[in-house]
């Protein structure tokens, strides 16, 4: 059976290991910021385990609409957040199919509602958009220059910044 959790300090080696495999070269994060993310927000980080391995792993933060946070760059959660966004979630190979990506969104949506945010949303990167489009995910109308040029961070992509209203 599937078990959603919040990530732990200990399941840090095996979910940066797991993004290693998942993520073109180009968006490779260091593991110091990981690290550093995990501890800024724990309470907003899961884990997706079957029979005690990891099958993926969901960041995400407190933030504003429309707020895009660049590649590698710490979390900057917001006191007044509306938002969650969703920076980085990876599946295993071995997992894929079996919903794991679907419970760790559900996760994530579930924390939103309890927070009465208005919105998830994320940065679509490696061809992903149309999967996110499929979870109620839309691209903004139009984007500032400030917001073209934090979604230019995220080098060799064609990233496109994408919300989901709750």
């Amino acid at each position: 059976m599937l078990l959603i959790r919040l990530m732990q300090s200990t399941d840090l080696p095996a979910v940066i290991k797991l993004q290693d495999r998942c993520y073109a070269a180009e968006l490779f994060e260091p593991a110091d910021v990981v690290v550093t993310r995990f501890k800024n927000c724990a309470e907003t980080c899961w884990v997706a385990l079957y029979q005690d391995k990891l099958w993926g792993y969901l960041f995400t933060y407190p933030s504003t609409a429309g707020k895009i946070g660049a590649l590698a760059e710490d979390f900057q959660p917001v006191a007044a957040a509306d938002c969650l966004y969703l920076h980085d979630m990876a599946v295993s190979s071995d997992a894929r199919g079996q919903g794991v990506a679907r419970a760790l969104l559900q996760q994530a949506e579930q924390y939103a509602l309890s927070k009465q945010f208005c919105c998830l949303a994320l940065v679509a990167v490696q061809n992903s958009t149309s999967y996110w489009q499929q979870q109620g995910f839309a691209p903004l109308a139009t984007t500032t220059a400030e917001q073209q040029l934090l979604l230019a961070s995220y080098t060799g992509q064609q990233a496109q910044y994408l919300q989901k209203t709750l």
